[in-house]
């Protein structure tokens, strides 16, 4: 595997980084090479090498967008007034609630209470049926089904701190409810007759990989709208929320 397929192997937030730091490299062998331009060409100059290397990395459109942007937002904030305290607040609080998803290349989706709902039907009706919501994001699914069949163990994984907490203060009055903070990559699905996952088709492959290495016979995995690449799902149930929302069903 050569370098370049290494690369775009990294998460895109680590990708976007890479992008603009590369771009600016070049910026300053231009700048020791004697090269003098205008601050808004220096500025365009590291847009269009950033929007450049980030398509050869294989970012999406969105984030070639912000590429392009963002050295024109730093330009513009460039030396005003902000104390410095606001921009560690930011980038903190990014972190606590998207770190865990940005380093998985996971966004962070809600699904509908509609989805919620049809979850119920794909529970079996048994005494101490386990299930797993992997990548849980604020819990609602867990709490709902937790709400719904008292006699079942609903459990969320989330990697991201803020976002961990607010699920565990939802599901904590439920005590057949329980969140871990946690990878869902380090989730040993073996214990578990239920595992449902809304995250993204980049760790589809490696996520299916995972449930038919560790998940029993008989037991069911459930994608909330993202397909795994190859495989035909049992059944697929379409839901209210974004369009082409919906469950696809697999029986093990």
């Amino acid at each position: 595997m050569g370098p370049m397929s290494l690369l775009r192997r990294l998460p895109p937030i680590l990708r976007a980084l890479l992008a603009q730091a590369l771009g600016f490299a070049v910026l300053v062998g231009l700048a020791r090479l004697g090269l003098r331009f205008s601050p808004f060409l220096w500025v365009l100059l590291q847009a269009v090498l950033a929007v450049f290397i980030s398509r050869s990395l294989d970012l999406d459109p969105r984030w070639v967008f912000m590429q392009a942007a963002l050295p024109f937002l730093v330009r513009a904030l460039w030396g005003a007034p902000i104390p410095g305290w606001v921009y560690l607040g930011l980038f903190l609080g990014l972190a606590l609630v998207f770190g865990g998803g940005l380093l998985n290349r996971v966004p962070l989706y809600h699904a509908s209470e509609d989805a919620w709902a049809k979850l119920e039907s794909l529970v079996p009706e048994l005494p101490g049926t386990r299930f797993v919501d992997l990548g849980c994001g604020l819990g609602g699914p867990v709490a709902h089904l937790a709400k719904a069949r008292p006699d079942g163990v609903f459990m969320g994984v989330e990697a991201s701190p803020l976002t961990w907490l607010v699920a565990w203060l939802r599901c904590l009055p439920l005590p057949n409810a329980h969140i871990r903070l946690g990878s869902l990559w380090s989730t040993d699905l073996a214990t578990f007759d239920v595992a449902y996952a809304f995250l993204s088709p980049v760790p589809m492959p490696a996520l299916w990989a995972k449930a038919l290495r560790e998940m029993q016979p008989g037991t069911r995995f459930i994608s909330h709208s993202f397909e795994v690449p190859g495989e035909t799902p049992a059944r697929v149930i379409p839901v209210k929320g974004r369009e082409g929302s919906r469950l696809l069903v697999w029986d093990l």
